[in-house]
């Protein structure tokens, strides 16, 4: 998996840390057949997108432009 999380206000060991506790999580489900690998890889080539309600907050300031 590559990596995929910056987040600025963590260290470097931090995010590492949050890594694997991801990567434990994954492990899990596919150990307890939740997932496949397939599913996994599927996910992980994932596009994603703004949350709606992010989307309408932003369409409502555009509003608010005099």
């Amino acid at each position: 998996m590559t990596d995929f999380l910056k987040i600025k206000c963590l260290t470097k060991k931090e995010q590492e840390k949050i890594l694997e506790e991801i990567e434990k999580k994954i492990e899990q489900k596919i150990k307890d057949g939740i997932l496949t690998v397939r599913e996994i890889r599927d996910i992980e080539h994932m596009k994603l997108c703004p949350l709606p309600d992010i989307l309408d907050v932003q369409s409502v300031f555009e509003k608010l432009k005099i």
